[in-house]
């Protein structure tokens, strides 16, 4: 009874998430509230509570389960865990094709990158949590590949990961969005893989 139990709860801890993200797509997240949570899903605004203390988590768990399904797919990507910048930035590449073609997953990017005030008081917290956790997402993923390369002698020992690391999430952010709100006109895999390629030849050692 105590694994039928706790299975249940996964599964609502799950729809609340999928309700929350079509409500906050549609609403936009200053807007929802866990009332119009739980009406959608015709439960209590307390069993809402119950597995959320407040939206700003809700919101955390939200980016946490896409930060799982990124590291899920690094693994499929790289299943010899053989770590490096063309490796990751295929990757990246690929997911951000990915992206682009499902409907949730271009709602969910717009939602972080358009449709939050990360600047309001009420996001302090869930920033702070974002930015102190260690947890393994595409940044990371950039940084942990440099390392790498460089440990291996394939990139300049003077080359500034964090930097690096920073400028390539970057780009990958601003032409999925554009490319999601229609305003890239060249094609997003080639346009991507051309930054990409210009970034490795700057940073590798030239033999």
């Amino acid at each position: 009874m105590a694994r039928r139990s706790k299975v249940d709860a996964e599964k609502t801890r799950s729809r609340i998430l999928e309700t929350a993200l079509a409500l906050f797509v549609k609403k936009g997240y200053e807007h929802t509230t866990f009332t119009d949570i739980a009406a959608r899903m015709k439960m209590t605004k307390g069993a809402v509570y119950w597995h959320f203390a407040s939206k700003e988590k809700l919101l955390v768990a939200l980016v946490e389960h896409a930060l799982e399904r990124f590291r899920v797919r690094m693994e499929q990507a790289l299943p010899d865990g053989e770590l490096s910048y063309p490796a990751v930035t295929g990757m990246m590449v690929r997911s951000a094709a990915s992206l682009v073609r499902d409907r949730k997953g271009a709602e969910f990017f717009r939602l972080l990158k358009c449709q939050i005030r990360w600047s309001s008081a009420s996001m302090d917290s869930v920033r702070e949590d974002l930015l102190t956790n260690t947890r393994f997402g595409p940044k990371q993923a950039f940084k942990s590949a440099i390392a790498a390369d460089m440990a291996a002698g394939r990139v300049r020992a003077d080359v500034d990961g964090e930097e690096i690391a920073t400028v390539s999430i970057a780009l990958w952010d601003g032409l999925v969005q554009s490319a999601i709100d229609g305003f890239l006109a060249s094609d997003l895999v080639s346009t991507l893989s051309h930054a990409y390629a210009a970034i490795w030849r700057d940073i590798r050692v030239q033999f």
